[in-house]
């Protein structure tokens, strides 16, 4: 066993952490290729005669399928409205948001984020899609569009009014500004003799493709689809799908598709609990998602009530629309370190406004947390390198009986109070941190876009001229060196690549996170020279 004088850290735990950290990653794309969904059921199509509709297309034309794009012998293809209805448009504008209301099915389009903007520093748009709308309202298997006669009320607020037969349907759609939500009622009255079966909403997407994929250089882009369903819930990463995806779901609440940091969301608020279904057509040029809340109308008279959502992934004011649109959130295991760390962040900011001073604050914060573990290490390192020459005497009295030499060397630490594994104790707490944080920064808007300073102008992407990257990796190959050790070559070899890996690694993640591990093992050097100092006197 080689010994070590006041090293915290061990070259067998440095390849634990590697391991731990190839395997993590590993088993997050395994999960995500697992689980993309199967075909769903097929459904029958049915036509409808009312001249209050217009029936359109599937939501991919290339196809003659049904609305769930699993082919039916059965199923008759969607008829042909011979005079399309004209388009009227609402628009709606104020300092943070932009959207057009149309008269077809009352559907959201051109919905602009305008505090935000993307690669192109053009502002986000959500739900681009050439054949629906977003959040709009089409009727039965054959997805007619519902054309409303539209009253604006002003400010955001949309009244609109038809009717299918006998059936009245009356939608009402009302933005709120300070949390980007739509309060939506649809009032359905006189349905007994209507023949239209169902009502449905849509969430529709253009699927974005991640800049990188490679396991080296991972991207955080991503888009999934989440649907909470049954006491239960489900996340879909579009990205990782190798097939279409076709899926249909009971008793749905919230239904949301989503990127990293935005998402278009429905919040179930009626009586009647709807049904769901998830589409993503993968095998075309032009690759689209789509979610589908479906609201049977099964009595003559039916109050649908909703929360739609469209914007930022802020979880104070998604907690604020309501408490369960939390879920949206995607921390992963590590929710229960992740959360408290955001919020850890944002008292941090709330002192100083720069968010990568707040990450180093809390890098300081969760290396002094760990401080008397370190200690820990230390002293349990000094009891080691003190019985190290009675453990070379056990070695060489009982080189062939490993039994034995395994009982005489636990008896031999056991008495003079020393572990072999002290030294990893704050690398083991300190691994969850580290996740927690990767989740942190890759899934919170207010880190998103958000400047440091100098050359760091967004801590949600990579450092665009590696400067933190090559800095971290610096310091670590510094750390080594002052941390005194008596490694065998193997392990010193082995330890020495570990600078170079990270450095790597870190690459293309975000600059936000490698501002913790410099600043972290920064902290680690001073912690040493400390030591040594320490020790010296």
């Amino acid at each position: 066993m080689a010994s070590q004088k006041s090293s915290p850290i061990d070259a067998r735990v440095i390849i634990a952490v590697v391991i731990f950290f190839v395997f993590y990653f590993g088993w997050q794309n395994h999960l995500a290729k697992k689980y993309p969904g199967y075909n769903s059921k097929p459904s029958v199509t049915k036509t409808n005669d009312n001249t209050a509709v217009v029936n359109e297309t599937p939501k991919n034309p290339s196809e003659s399928t049904n609305p769930t794009n699993t082919p039916t012998a059965a199923s008759p293809e969607p008829k042909k409205t011979e005079v399309p209805i004209e388009e009227k448009l609402f628009s709606y504008q104020n300092k943070n948001i932009e959207f057009q209301v149309s008269n077809r099915g009352m559907g959201i389009s051109n919905f602009k984020i305008l505090r935000y903007t993307d690669k192109d520093k053009s502002p986000i748009i959500l739900s681009e899609s050439v054949n629906q709308k977003l959040f709009e309202l089409r009727s039965g298997p054959n997805r007619d569009l519902v054309v409303f006669e539209i009253e604006d009320q002003g400010n955001g607020h949309y009244v609109g009014r038809t009717q299918i037969g006998d059936m009245k349907i009356e939608r009402d759609l009302k933005f709120l500004p300070e949390s980007s939500s739509f309060e939506n009622t649809v009032k359905i009255m006189n349905a007994g003799k209507s023949s239209v079966s169902s009502l449905s909403f849509y969430i529709p997407d253009r699927i974005h493709t991640p800049e990188s994929t490679s396991f080296l250089f991972p991207s955080f882009e991503r888009q999934d689809f989440y649907i909470a369903h049954s006491g239960t819930s489900e996340r879909i990463n579009l990205n990782h799908a190798k097939e279409d995806v076709n899926k249909d779901y009971k008793l749905a609440s919230i239904l949301s598709l989503e990127t990293q940091y935005f998402s278009s969301a429905i919040l179930d608020q009626s009586e009647i609990s709807p049904e769901a279904s998830v589409h993503a057509t993968l095998s075309t040029k032009n690759a689209i998602a789509e979610l589908t809340y479906q609201m049977p109308v099964s009595q003559p008279e039916l109050l649908i009530k909703q929360v739609l959502y469209a914007g930022p992934k802020s979880i104070d004011n998604l907690k604020k629309i309501d408490p369960r649109m939390a879920q949206l959130f995607d921390f992963g295991w590590m929710e229960w370190i992740a959360v408290p760390l955001l919020y850890t962040m944002k008292w941090m900011y709330s002192m100083i406004p720069n968010w990568g001073i707040a990450i180093i604050l809390l890098t300081l914060f969760v290396r002094f947390l760990v401080l008397p573990f370190n200690v820990m290490s230390v002293r349990s390192m000094k009891a080691m390198q003190k019985i190290q020459p009675q453990i070379n005497s056990l070695r060489e009295r009982y080189k062939s009986d490993p039994l034995k030499l395994n009982q005489e060397m636990m008896a031999l630490m056991k008495a003079n109070k020393a572990n072999p594994l002290g030294g990893c104790l704050p690398m083991l707490i300190q691994i969850p941190i580290f996740f927690a944080l990767y989740r942190v920064i890759g899934s919170s808007i207010e880190l998103y876009q958000s400047p440091f300073g100098l050359w760091i102008t967004d801590l949600s992407s990579h450092d665009r001229f590696y400067v933190l990257p090559i800095l971290m990796g610096i310091t670590m190959f510094v750390q080594q060196k002052v941390t005194p050790t008596t490694m065998d070559p193997t392990q010193a070899k082995i330890l020495a690549f570990m600078p170079l890996i990270f450095t790597v690694f870190m690459l293309q993640l975000p600059s936000g996170l490698t501002l913790y591990m410099f600043v972290s093992a920064l902290f680690g050097i001073t912690q040493q020279w400390i030591m040594l100092r320490q020790k010296a006197s």
